[in-house]
């Protein structure tokens, strides 16, 4: 058996934590030896079982643990605090900081508070939901779960008069000041949420607002045994895949990534961060808050002691290659993002425009200097997420007119499929979600526009005449490829958008029928 992986340390987020797997080697064996099992291990297979290891060249240790697994073994390395990690998780223990929730199909004790409490945050993990809205009303609280984008209405054991103690025990665990009913507060806490034998390490923040009747609340999933996307699996075509990932190999200058709040910005940023990341470059981050922890990157919040512009300028002295701010709110943060990125960095970033061109826009809204724009803006990715047709129960179908009237001329040439509804997908018909994107990159000639302050409709009409591909194109090919519906193309993308890839696909028609009949 060759050892692989002898060199740099490995990621222990791309590695499945499976509890029966890891317990295949004895718990104090792992910890005397620094070994542990990764991944799922099938009994009925006789594949080589991943192992991590702090000295993966160490062949004693190695032929034991084959012996001991009854098989081959491919060591890769970690470091004691990753091997820990997988330990712990083995062996069923709290994590290092936060709780232990148990899933349930219904509390034990439905008069108990914290097993009201952890019934509903166990059941929103279960369901992959990525927020909890508790909405508090006179005579009822309705709590909903929003998954793939959508809110669901579920049922709970909240009522008018347990409420606000639910939420008074949840505040506890994020630390805030449970007799404050007057203003909004913000916290977090973690959790081991334990799925059968499945066990996630999940992140909550949390918002409470007061409300006529109470208290509302909302409560960001943030399951980080999802583990990052890789930017191959995002939704790009290959070609926006191996331009984005040229752009993020450029030494400085600015790259956007844009769209509403809750579009997956900041996974695509991260995802990016982990593509590049390959131990030559130091990157760092200012974060407001940090929403996954990045292995081997120096991730840092802003605080209330030291606002996110402060932090993103005391990183500069850091001597960093690549910086991540978590987004361009205002003047001052747009300020420092120019000038890092003007001076020999590479800045990553968020931003809330409706399209790649708008990020031109809101950057001079905000009162930067067009010149510096022109100089350090590299490209924009703008995005959106849709939810995905269910691959179990997808099937082809015919446009309705309101389909129809909808894409008007963009209709021809498309395919269109929906999911009738199955176990699998809750009968929604869709199951997952999937990037479609824009990407802006700005040559030369944009830069002179961008540097004349040129209106965002000539900076459109520029990029689309060499070759610009919008968002509603890159929607309706992952519509005619059967991966989404039209339903969901104009649920999520802007109609003005719509309208502008109608107009133009008519004025391209009749330009076509006026020059066959020259012909």
């Amino acid at each position: 058996m060759k050892p692989s992986n002898l060199g740099a340390f490995s990621e222990l987020g791309q590695y499945e934590l499976d509890r029966a797997s890891i317990l295949l080697l004895p718990e104090s064996y792992c910890r005397q030896n620094q070994v542990c099992v990764l991944g799922r291990v099938d009994p009925n297979d006789t594949k080589p079982v991943t192992v991590g290891m702090l000295t993966p060249s160490d062949a004693r240790v190695i032929d034991d643990v084959q012996r001991r697994l009854g098989r081959g073994a491919e060591p890769v390395r970690l470091n004691r605090y990753e091997i820990e990690k997988v330990v712990r998780t083995g062996s069923g223990q709290t994590s290092e900081r936060g709780i232990v929730i148990e899933h349930r199909s219904e509390p034990r004790d439905d008069r108990n508070v914290t097993e009201l409490l952890h019934h509903m945050i166990g059941d929103a993990v279960a369901r992959r939901a990525s927020d909890i809205h508790i909405e508090s009303y006179a005579d009822d609280v309705d709590v909903r779960y929003r998954i793939d984008g959508i809110l669901h209405q579920v049922f709970t054991h909240l009522n008018p008069h347990n409420a606000s103690e639910v939420i008074s025990k949840l505040k506890v665990l994020c630390e805030l000041d449970i007799t404050e009913k007057r203003r909004p507060q913000d916290g977090r806490f973690r959790a081991t949420v334990l799925l059968g034998l499945d066990r996630k390490e999940v992140d909550f923040r949390v918002n409470v607002i007061p409300s006529p009747d109470g208290l509302d609340c909302v409560i960001r999933v943030l399951d980080g045994s999802v583990g990052l996307i890789p930017v191959t699996e995002l939704g790009m075509s290959g070609a926006m895949q191996r331009v984005f990932l040229r752009l993020l190999r450029n030494p400085e200058g600015l790259v956007l990534v844009t769209g509403p709040t809750g579009c997956g910005k900041t996974t695509t940023l991260y995802s990016a961060v982990r593509q590049i990341n390959d131990g030559r470059r130091k990157i760092v981050t200012a974060e407001d808050p940090i929403e996954y922890d990045l292995p081997k990157v120096a991730q840092k919040r802003a605080t209330p002691k030291m606002s996110l512009q402060e932090l993103s300028r005391a990183l500069l002295r850091h001597d960093p290659d690549v910086l991540l701010f978590g987004e361009v709110r205002d003047a001052a943060m747009g300020e420092v993002a120019l000038r890092a990125s003007l001076t020999g960095h590479l800045v990553l970033s968020t931003l809330h425009t409706d399209d790649a061109v708008g990020a031109i826009v809101r950057l001079r809204a905000l009162g930067l200097d067009e010149d510096d724009i022109a100089a350090s803006l590299l490209g924009v990715l703008a995005q959106r997420l849709l939810r995905k047709i269910c691959a179990h129960c997808r099937e082809p179908m015919l446009p309705t007119d309101q389909q129809a009237g909808l894409l008007g001329p963009l209709v021809d040439g498309i395919a269109f499929f929906e999911g009738r509804g199955c176990d699998l997908c809750n009968h929604t018909g869709y199951r997952g979600r999937i990037g479609v994107f824009e990407l802006l990159l700005v040559d030369e000639g944009l830069q002179d526009l961008i540097a004349e302050d040129r209106h965002k409709t000539v900076l459109r009409r520029y990029v689309v005449g060499n070759g610009f591909s919008t968002m509603v194109d890159d929607a309706l090919a992952k519509v005619n490829a059967g991966q989404t519906t039209v339903d969901e193309v104009s649920r999520v993308l802007p109609f003005r958008q719509l309208a502008i890839a109608r107009q133009a696909r008519a004025a391209r028609l009749s330009q076509t029928a006026e020059a066959d009949e020259g012909a």
